[in-house]
């Protein structure tokens, strides 16, 4: 193999002009403009890569590019992801700046995930420039709407698939092979209104709640002790929303929460939404006057790689070489995208650039750390594409 050659200022030129491209996801600040500007610039650095990519629209205004370097079609693929949206910028001073302080850039997205996006870019420039042929496809995808609903992701594994998939979330250059997944279900309870100083007339839906949330309090306490997961860490649920009646001096006709409950790998739909039930049913045979319904509004499933698979050992070879030491293996508490491409077929690990401020007020990445990254990508897609003698 010939001596590794990443572009570093090319890669840390493109995550400058990744980070002064505003790509806020309108499904959290309705006046963020979605994925289109960074897409094109996207789309535009890998043409002058040579490297032939699509550009996909799947929703106005939200969009997907993905590229392929193909093999000689005798090797196991490999896709490179990375989302291209971030979260909004209240409370920020100058969030498009792309400064660099030493050895950190700063700037909403540097460190979820723009240093990342460049580092699949700066991958990509090293296979062209060193005219590495692999046996295996090298896929690299850039999608939308991983901070919100992740339409991009579902759009993108209904129109391809792979072998594998690194995904390149933060992990400050740690090996990730296990996150939670996260469910939002909303509880209704019902009342009957009437003038609230006729109590044998009335029904309080907010009451029935506060029953509903004694139980769910119980429960939120019992989770961490019965459910939990060595990279993980503890199953939880809390109640972020909750609405009620409609005036003063009338009893409350409708009470609705929505309960947050993240989970662990091996937990399930059926199993959580059962859980919940319980607690209703519990309520409804006890009190005589308690009605209530459970619905499912999102549920992103937990997941978790095979620590043997062959994908593992080729990114944990490849970080060690350039780390000098075996990466530590983690979990994320959050969920991501690979739990998508997992429940495709896709086995997917997780690694990215050491940095801070994700999802805060400054956000901040290392530049040797995405440097790094490249250099993993790169000898990883070698050790797990098989490239030809």
């Amino acid at each position: 193999m010939p001596d590794l050659k990443i572009d570093t200022p090319f890669t840390t030129q493109t995550l400058q002009k990744l980070v002064q491209i505003n790509s806020i996801n309108p499904g959290l600040d309705p006046d963020g403009p979605g994925e289109e500007e960074i897409a094109s610039f996207i789309y535009d650095t890998l043409n002058n890569l040579s490297v032939p990519c699509d550009i996909e629209t799947v929703s106005p205004g939200r969009v997907n590019v993905t590229a392929r370097i193909a093999g000689k079609g005798d090797g196991p693929s490999l896709m490179l992801n990375a989302h291209t949206d971030t979260v909004g910028v209240s409370g920020m001073e100058d969030p498009f700046s792309g400064r660099i302080e030493g050895n950190r850039l700063y700037g909403r997205g540097s460190y979820d995930m723009k240093g990342s996006i460049a580092a699949i870019l700066g991958t990509a420039k090293a296979i062209k420039e060193n005219n590495i042929q692999l046996k295996g496809d090298l896929i690299l995808s850039f999608v939308a709407d991983e901070e919100h609903e992740s339409i991009g992701a579902q759009a993108l594994v209904n129109k391809i698939t792979a072998d594998a998939a690194i995904v390149t979330e933060p992990t400050d250059l740690n090996l990730c092979l296990a996150h939670r997944g996260f469910g939002i279900f909303k509880i209704t309870t019902d009342g009957k209104t009437a003038h609230g100083g006729r109590h044998k007339q009335g029904v309080d839906a907010n009451m029935n709640m506060g029953l509903v949330l004694a139980e769910l309090h119980q429960l939120s306490q019992r989770l961490p002790d019965e459910n939990t997961h060595p990279l993980c860490g503890e199953a939880s649920l809390h109640v972020p929303l909750i609405s009620g009646g409609r005036s003063l001096f009338v009893y409350s006709n409708q009470c609705t929460i929505h309960a947050e409950r993240r989970t662990i790998p091996g937990e399930t739909l059926d199993q959580v939404t059962k859980e919940l039930q319980t607690v209703i049913d519990r309520l409804s045979n006890k009190h005589p006057n308690f009605r209530a319904s459970l619905e499912t509004e999102i549920w992103r499933s937990p997941y978790e790689v095979d620590s043997s698979s062959d994908i593992v050992s080729a990114t944990k070879e490849a970080a060690t070489e350039h780390l000098g030491k075996v990466p530590d293996i983690i979990g994320h508490t959050w969920w991501e995208d690979s739990a998508i491409f997992g429940e495709a077929g896709i086995e997917s690990v997780i690694i990215g650039p050491k940095g801070g401020g994700i999802h805060e007020d400054v956000e901040w990445v290392e530049l040797d750390s995405v440097h790094l990254l490249a250099e993993i990508l790169y000898k990883t897609a070698i050790n797990f594409c098989i490239k030809e003698g």
